[in-house]
């Protein structure tokens, strides 16, 4: 089998190493692997926008030692400059939408470019002229990373391609590359815990109709099936006693059963637990959300309309505390809203996630997990906009403003939590387990017991002559 591993940053940990692990599988079974990545060309970089060139030199090092552990030794092609590859690109963007659309061949260029603004922004409507030579640099190494990828597919017509995640601006080149010449991508991503990496071919581990199939198949195809059930369980009260395993708790430091000043019991509450979008917003439509334009106008409108329809409701919204170190306009309007019937907890507040999720009468989320968590914890859960999970049962799903008002005003009854356990088994067992890398940490680990690094040049005889004379000089 001829393996292409696409490689363009070899900065963070457990990413780099994952390709390493994938490749020493590979040829272990006597396959052929060749690695294609930067060796300092690409326009930008989503691990060093500002092209620092030292930081430039520590990914280069960093790849160049952990090839050097592979055995036998792997094919290496090198991603060209932008200054080889005549690049004709638009870069007058004024809108989101207007960059959303915006494609090449069959490669939607501006939502790949988008994802990577949005994840160095933090802004899930980011000014497209403010950062217009950040976005065209964006732009630039999507297509420099596209037209380099079908090129090399073409001569090389591997069996199957390996890249991280797909959602970045010169990842997503690679897959929709890869789609164009009808070669099986396979994303890697974190899986469950630190000692193990998610494989997913051909889809985004975003893509909801594909994760759906993903996680039912998961749960009826487990061979443990008589442990399913405390397995996901396991899932659910890690969350809550903020155990971390593939990512960091949000929760951590809040303090637990601390609930906000005021709370009362008698009225009607319903918990709003909004997300931190940035991650979702350039996925592709199976995110777009046909309700709300955004996070802030529902409350808005919730606020408003229950106000009057249902003054015994009283609405609380959580901040993501992933927003704590977030300054967007977004985050600032949702701050800034006031009604008497609304009562917002900032994302840095120590008031308990968990102990609000307890005792509320109902809960409503914009693709949190939290949504999905209710419904194990038998609380009712309604979806104001998309999700993972959101096609697994357990939900209640308006598809209207009007019909989300009325849910939000009534008693509601906790549904069915098969699919909660199957999100959670999903979550607590998915990826494949590590045989070569050893995860110390979320960005820390060895691969085959070195922690790689950029060494420094290895010195030539003239050099090693010139140190040891200036050593006797200084003696005398």
């Amino acid at each position: 089998m001829k393996i292409a591993i696409f490689s363009p940053y070899a900065t963070v940990v457990p990413h780099f190493d994952t390709e390493l692990e994938i490749a020493q599988k590979h040829l272990d079974q006597g396959h052929q692997v060749e690695f294609v990545h930067c060796a300092g060309g690409l326009a930008n970089c989503d691990f060093n926008v500002d092209r620092d060139p030292a930081r430039c030199q520590q990914c280069v090092g960093r790849r160049e030692m952990g090839l050097e552990l592979l055995e036998p030794s792997v094919k290496i092609e090198v991603i060209p400059a932008v200054g080889l590859q005549p690049l004709n690109l638009k870069n007058d963007f004024v809108s989101v939408s207007e960059l959303i659309d915006y494609r090449i061949e069959n490669f939607d260029i501006g939502f790949a470019a988008l994802s990577s603004l949005v994840s160095l922004c933090r802004d899930p409507e980011p000014d497209l002229v403010a950062h217009r030579v950040r976005l065209n640099q964006f732009l630039t190494s999507a297509l420099q990373t596209f037209r380099h990828a079908q090129a090399y597919l073409i001569a090389n017509r591997p069996d199957r391609v390996y890249v991280f995640n797909g959602r970045f601006a010169a990842m997503r080149a690679v897959f929709r590359a890869c789609q164009d010449a009808g070669i099986d991508c396979y994303l890697h991503e974190r899986g469950c815990d630190g000692e193990h990496y998610a494989v997913l071919k051909n889809h985004f581990l975003h893509d909801i109709p594909a994760m759906d199939r993903v996680i039912q198949q998961t749960w009826f195809d487990a061979e443990w099936r008589t442990e399913r059930l405390a397995v996901a369980a396991q899932w659910y009260q890690n969350r809550v006693d903020r155990i971390e395993q593939e990512w960091f708790s949000f929760v951590k430091h809040q303090q637990r059963g601390m609930l906000p000043t005021g709370w009362d019991s008698s009225k009607h509450n319903v918990t709003i637990f909004c997300s931190s979008d940035d991650e979702f917003v350039a996925i592709g439509d199976c995110w777009k959300n046909e309700l709300y334009s955004n996070q802030v106008v529902a409350i808005q409108q919730l606020a408003t309309d229950l106000q009057t329809i249902a003054p015994q409701v009283h609405l609380t919204l959580r901040v993501h505390p992933n927003l704590a170190s977030v300054d967007n306009q977004r985050k600032r309007d949702m701050l800034a809203l006031e009604f008497p019937n609304l009562c917002i907890i900032p994302p840095e507040s120590p008031i308990d996630s968990y102990e609000l999720l307890s005792a509320s009468d109902c809960v409503a989320t914009f693709g949190s997990t939290v949504g999905i968590e209710a419904v194990y914890w038998d609380r009712p859960s309604v979806l104001l906009g998309p999700s993972m999970y959101q096609n697994l049962g357990g939900t209640y799903r308006p598809s209207t403003h009007e019909e989300a008002v009325q849910l939000l005003s009534q008693p509601l009854l906790p549904l069915e939590k098969i699919g909660a356990l199957m999100f959670g088994f999903w979550l607590q067992t998915n990826g494949v387990r590590y045989k070569y890398f050893r995860s110390s940490g979320l960005f820390d680990g060895q691969f085959k017991g070195q922690t790689l690094y950029a060494r420094p040049p290895k010195k030539t005889l003239g050099m090693r002559i010139r140190n040891e004379a200036r050593k006797l000089f200084a003696r005398i």
